[in-house]
């Protein structure tokens, strides 16, 4: 019901320069929205003040950020309750943090990157049939990531979308592990 929370439970290493450039610009462009990040280096005080310290530089306060250190992998999942949007980073994508945003039902925002590490959410959502969710570049992913932080319909769309997630995943190529085994088998015979 509040402001629209984008996230990012990736690990630390994964939030390259030109990703928090982007997540700023995500944040200058829906002024309502929030940012939460999680990973465990962001136990330590002095990993959060220099996360925050970075941000300031790209213009973005503290107080339109969350940082939360790492936690049991069942509360870290948890931490998907409290995302909206999960934003991927960038060149070094998601693989297993795309997975589990969209098995707790939350939308990976990801865009066509340059290299196959830059590719793997791509993948994923293409298999979930999110298509929708993949920019074509990194300009599109702002702007998409934006335009769903500002459009009044987007409660009620991820909404729906959060419902249904687990059951489209599960009926999905992204979850058809028979379907990649004969693939892989009519490739190697």
């Amino acid at each position: 019901g509040g402001p629209v929370t984008c996230g990012s439970l990736g690990s630390a290493y994964k939030l390259t320069e030109p990703t928090l450039a982007a997540f700023a610009a995500i944040l200058r462009a829906a002024p309502a929205s929030r940012l939460l990040l999680r990973n465990r280096t962001l136990d330590e005080a002095s990993n959060r003040a220099a996360l925050l310290v970075r941000f300031a530089r790209l213009g973005i306060a503290a107080e339109r950020l969350a940082l939360d250190g790492g936690a049991e992998h069942g509360e870290f999942l948890r931490t998907y309750d409290r995302v909206d949007v999960a934003l991927d980073t960038f060149p070094y994508n998601g693989g297993t943090t795309t997975a589990e945003a969209l098995w707790q039902g939350v939308p990976v925002l990801t865009f066509n990157g340059d290299r196959w590490a830059s590719r793997t959410s791509r993948s994923l959502l293409l298999a979930a049939g999110l298509e929708e969710w993949v920019a074509a570049d990194q300009a599109g992913f702002v702007a998409a990531a934006a335009g769903v932080a500002n459009a009044a319909d987007t409660p009620e769309r991820l909404a729906a979308l959060r419902s249904g997630m687990r059951q489209r995943l599960r009926t999905s190529a992204a979850c058809d592990t028979a379907g990649l085994c004969r693939q892989l088998e009519a490739i190697l015979t």
